[in-house]
């Protein structure tokens, strides 16, 4: 993509006149956040630079995390990018080439950046009073494209490794991006790298230490995913002063226990949260309830039981629809004579195991002897004709449904235990459980908005690096997002404008936001080589509505 500069030249008086345009886009926004966070003055202070560098490292870094902020160009274009909104002069575009951006990276990777994350965390707490009382973890994996990296691994840095692949990508080797995010707007404040091949449960302590260390404290509530459920880790933070909420797999005793003790006991639910049907406004309303167990957990934790209305429809749905598949299947197994019983048994089985109805279906082999008379000799039959019989035997299934097993199951639909050492009422419980999909929106935002997929960085330490920067690119995005929504709530705007032909939109992302100042231009009026006057676009009422819900002054957006 080309500079666009609208070049018209005057002669008058023997002196050139030049309008040069510069497409500013959004960048005053995120300035504002970078400065408000004194990003680059700390990768200016921790950082190493070299004096020998035309371009410092962290003027550097800052143009690649405005890149990755606003649109993502590969990294061998961002000079060109950089150029077009006047992060560069006409001199430096030469010097920033994509080995310069390779060696910015890499001095990243080298520096103190658990320094650095900290006191840029600290910074965001500090300036835009984020709440760190309840805190969730979570992860997803990044997945890396060639094998070409290996020759550049840097022993220093993660390991790209093959594992349980999120993407659904088993072929390709990965990393483990791990995430701690707040529940007061989902900021991200803390995030580690691990090995591909790394498990969460083994995560979670770790994890779990450096979050106290970076708040301050030990009494936060910490919410995470059911890998989080290892006694171990259970017992240390209960041990330590923390406090936890996470789902009990469905491989623990106390979910059969469960199961049996429902078959003749009826739970007093009560009554926890009651929501508009994501599916649609004309639906039933999604309903919560929740259930102190009249048992504590192998550990001596407190378990909640929920039960959803929607998940139990969505339950009910999928049992009857894989009992209906394995009833078509069977059948057409049933239609068939097979004279091997082994054969017919193995055709049952995969059936069974593929549906995951092994319970729901009682079934056995039955012999079936076929007879026949076959003439002694060869000729039409006559009166002294003799026969012989022939015994074909044939082997055929039988089935019925386990009724008992599927009025079982059904009783259990809907109901997800959580286990927690709060003292809390239930209902609260189940809220603060309830905000872990904010976390994953994060990782979408990462796989989806961002792309993120480091394909074009052989070295894995710089891979590292990037990575980094991708954080602090989701942090500043999610300050952007709380501000603009906090901002409606305090003035009661319950929607904003945003969508093509001006449809509103209740909950702006950060993506939405931005995109809205993406062709916004200064012109620059020239006269022999200096600039005498500049010329702004004007703003539209919507962004000027956009900007004052990011608390900035619309005089001072072309003042940078």
């Amino acid at each position: 993509m080309q500079l666009y500069v609208a070049r018209i030249i005057f002669v008058y008086m023997k002196q050139e006149l030049d309008i040069k345009a510069i497409r500013l886009g959004a960048i005053p926004i995120v300035d504002q956040y970078l400065n408000a966070l004194s990003i680059e003055s700390l990768f200016q202070e921790l950082v190493p630079d070299d004096p020998r560098d035309k371009i410092p490292v962290w003027k550097t870094l800052g143009i690649i995390l405005r890149n990755i902020i606003l649109e993502r160009y590969p990294l061998y274009q961002i000079s060109e990018w950089a150029l077009q909104r006047n992060l560069l002069s006409d001199s430096q575009i030469k010097s920033m080439t994509d080995d310069r951006i390779g060696r910015a990276l890499d001095r990243l990777f080298r520096s103190d950046r658990a320094t650095l994350l900290t006191k840029l965390v600290l910074k965001t707490m500090s300036t835009y009073d984020v709440k760190v009382d309840r805190l969730h973890n979570d992860s997803t994996t990044i997945s890396l494209y060639g094998d070409n990296y290996k020759k550049y691994e840097d022993l220093k840095a993660v390991k790209p490794k093959r594992g349980i692949n999120k993407d659904h990508r088993p072929d390709l080797k990965q990393i483990i991006f791990s995430l701690t995010t707040s529940a007061d707007g989902a900021i991200p404040l803390y995030f580690k790298l691990w090995d591909g091949n790394t498990t969460d449960d083994t995560t979670h302590i770790r994890n779990w230490n450096n979050l106290r260390l970076l708040v301050g404290r030990a009494d936060f509530i910490y919410v995470a995913d059911s890998k989080l459920c290892v006694r171990e880790t259970l017992i240390y933070i209960d041990t330590e002063g923390g406090l936890f909420i996470t789902v009990l797999p469905e491989t623990r005793s106390e979910i059969k226990r469960f199961k049996n003790w429902i078959q003749e006991n009826s739970p007093q639910w009560h009554l926890a949260i009651k929501e508009p049907n994501p599916r649609g406004k004309d639906l039933p309303e999604r309903q919560y309830w929740t259930f102190d167990s009249p048992f504590a957990s192998s550990e001596g934790f407190r378990i909640v039981w929920v039960k959803s209305s929607l998940k139990q429809m969505e339950d009910e749905q999928n049992r009857t629809r894989r009992i209906d598949a394995t009833e078509t299947e069977l059948k057409e197994i049933a239609s068939k004579k097979y004279r091997n019983q082994q054969k017919l048994e193995n055709a049952v089985k995969t059936v069974l195991e593929y549906y995951k109805t092994n319970n729901y279906f009682d079934w056995k082999i039955a012999v079936q002897v076929e007879e026949q008379y076959k003439q002694d000799r060869r000729g039409r039959p006559g009166v002294q004709s003799t026969y012989r019989k022939i015994e074909n035997t044939y082997y055929e299934l039988v089935w019925c449904q386990n009724s008992d097993q599927i009025l079982f199951d059904s009783r259990y639909d809907g109901i997800f235990p959580l286990i927690t050492n709060l003292k809390g009422d239930a209902a609260s419980i189940l809220k603060s459980y309830k905000f872990q999909p904010r976390l994953e929106k994060r990782f979408e935002q990462l796989k989806s908005v961002y792309d993120i997929a480091p394909v074009f960085l052989q070295n894995t330490g710089r891979i590292e690096g990037l990575l980094f920067l991708y954080f602090v690119a989701i942090l500043v995005t999610a300050l952007i997002e709380r501000t603009v929504r906090t901002t409606m709530d305090k003035k009661s705007i319950e929607a904003v404008p945003i969508y093509p032909e001006e449809r509103e939109c209740k909950f702006p992302t950060a993506n939405k936001v931005l995109e809205l100042f993406s062709d916004v231009r200064l012109q620059h009026i020239i006269m022999s080589g200096k600039i005498v006057k500049t010329i702004p676009d004007n703003l539209s009422d919507k962004q000027k509505l956009l900007l004052q819900l990011l608390d900035i002054d619309v005089s001072k957006f072309f003042h940078r």
